[in-house]
């Protein structure tokens, strides 16, 4: 099920434009393309990944390489077997 688009991340009330695991909590703001609720359809129990595709991993790669950290390149090769990219 896709929840919606990530419009805005927050730590300590202040806006980030990403986040990593040493960031520790953060709020995010998703707005559903439907009508999805929390409590209803998902909460805190389920795990929530970013949407990716064959598109999207080549973007990364032309675009944002020296960006991405190895375990970056892990999450995105366990995605692809969520997704079923390949």
């Amino acid at each position: 099920m896709r929840l919606g688009t990530v419009v805005s991340i927050e730590a300590n009330k202040k806006p980030l434009t990403s986040a990593r695991l040493a960031t520790g909590n953060v709020a995010v703001k998703i707005v559903s393309h439907d009508s999805i609720s929390y409590g209803r359809q998902f909460d805190d129990s389920n795990q929530i990944v970013s949407y990716l595709s064959r598109e999207s991993i080549d973007l990364l790669k032309e675009n944002y390489r020296d960006e991405m950290k190895k375990e970056d390149w892990h999450t995105v090769v366990k995605l692809k077997k969520v997704f079923g990219i390949y």
